[in-house]
């Protein structure tokens, strides 16, 4: 992957190339649209690094979204292809190598809690003072999966489970679950999984593994599937399509749990909201979309599928900026859809939609991808190794901001995109404005993004 190692030349000329891009986003020299605030917020756009491993190479690699700039990083695998998977916090990451589990740290401070005089403080750093990645030492072996879950990750060694602290590494006593890896609870339960006579029993135990008062429990026909979870929502996706939904309700001393079930659903995969909204979306590879909101003793779901025109999606994502309110599906046939909700006392419903063609010559497959941070989306296809950019504006509408293509992006294995701040609370618009835009966006509209012609649908 000689890209990597290109010149400094080449570098200064993608970086322009870039810049000119971002100008594009933004307007011309005539001044419409262009608003101070925008233009503060597309710098801030270069919060992000894309960090990833490849199939023919050993090593953990970085795209640096400040400088669009690709580097290899000084974090060593003992393989080629090493899984990434990223801490809620968004700051750090669990890398599986070879059964060898160690953190990564992205190397982004988080300064959410800053007080008013560090914030400006930090303003006037430049996105280039970013630490370097780093690896703590191997803190597991043998582990053949692994999760994030709260503050932790779980990793899972084919009989039983290892919670670890997703910052430090340091494993932390929890209950055996010896059929996939443990999930961390509100209120210091647990949510185990252990093999039974018939499929694997799902149940809340507190913090020593003893059963609650009321037990919760269930039974899960064939494999778990997926999971995903917010701060008090949790689903559980069995292989024989079974959705299970657990909702923490606290208490004066103690957490509650009401469960809800759905059998024999097309579900293949969840993705929980990161924007600080207790939803889940439950999708499937062949068009099925449904977002569950949990509120402590119950849950309410809406099923927005016919409001995506695509009939096969590659991948589902969300962006973390609170009040952000939106879903991204990426489907095959190349149409991005960003899929707007409300919440309105305990309900959630469908608001609206942006809906358009990413890129009319590109050719997209399953094994292309939808990332985001906190207030873009990142759309990677691994035909013609490129990323492209999407976001919004205060006006609302999603669209294509920029791409870039580079061989350093061949052959991906594995990729998170790590940021600073959870919930987006540094780039986030007021949420009255948000409201007040109402997201109501034309169907048929042609925006022009960037360098790359997008098609409404």
């Amino acid at each position: 992957m000689t890209s990597f190692f290109e010149s400094d030349l080449r570098k200064s000329l993608l970086a322009l190339a870039v810049a000119g891009a971002l100008t594009a986003c933004g307007g011309d020299d005539s001044g419409d649209n262009i608003d101070p605030e925008i233009e503060e917020e597309e710098h801030e756009h270069a919060g992000s690094r894309l960090i990833y491993t490849v199939t023919d190479e050993s090593g953990v690699f970085l795209f640096e979204e400040a400088e669009s700039e690709f580097s290899k990083t000084d974090v060593t695998t003992s393989t080629t292809g090493a899984t990434l998977v990223l801490a809620t916090s968004k700051m750090t990451a669990a890398l599986l190598d070879n059964g060898a589990v160690s953190i990564v740290d992205a190397g982004i401070e988080h300064h959410e809690e800053e007080g008013a005089e560090e914030a400006a403080a930090e303003e006037e750093h430049s996105e280039e003072e970013h630490e370097d990645v780093t690896a703590t030492a191997t803190v597991l072996t043998s582990i053949t999966q692994i999760v994030a879950t709260h503050e932790y990750f779980s990793a899972f060694d084919g009989m039983d489970s290892h919670v670890i602290d997703a910052e430090t590494g340091s494993e932390i006593t929890a209950p055996s679950s010896d059929a996939y890896p443990i999930l961390a609870l509100s209120g210091g339960h647990f949510l185990t999984f252990n093999a039974a006579e018939t499929g694997i029993n799902v149940t809340v135990t507190e913090e020593d593994g003893t059963a609650l008062t009321t037990p919760a429990a269930w039974n899960c026909d064939g494999n778990i599937a997926a999971t995903a979870q917010t701060e008090i929502l949790t689903q559980v996706l069995c292989s024989n399509g079974n959705l299970l939904t657990l909702v923490a309700e606290e208490g004066a001393t103690d957490t509650t749990f009401n469960s809800e079930s759905a059998a024999d659903t097309d579900f293949t995969a969840l993705t929980p909201a990161t924007s600080g909204d207790d939803v889940i979306a439950a999708w499937s590879t062949s068009g099925e979309l449904t977002l569950t909101l949990g509120m402590g003793d119950h849950t309410h779901t809406v099923d927005v599928s016919d409001n995506v025109t695509s009939t096969n999606f590659i991948g589902v994502a969300t962006l973390a900026e609170e009040g952000s309110n939106v879903f991204g599906v990426l489907g095959t046939d190349g149409v991005f859809t960003g899929v707007y909700y409300a919440i309105e006392g305990h309900a959630i419903t469908y608001a609206s939609k942006d809906a358009f063609v990413i890129d009319a010559d590109a050719t997209w497959e399953s094994d292309d991808a939808l990332y985001a941070s906190d207030i873009s989306f990142f759309a990677f296809n691994s035909s013609d190794n490129r990323l492209y950019l999407i976001d919004g504006h205060e006006d609302g509408d999603l669209h294509v901001h920029t791409s870039i293509s580079d061989s350093a992006l061949s052959n991906v294995a594995s990729a998170v995109f790590a940021f600073a701040g959870e919930g987006g609370d540094e780039h986030a618009h007021e949420e009255s404005e948000h409201e007040e835009e109402g997201h109501a966006h034309e169907e048929g509209e042609e925006e022009g993004a960037g360098t790359d012609a997008v098609q409404a649908y």
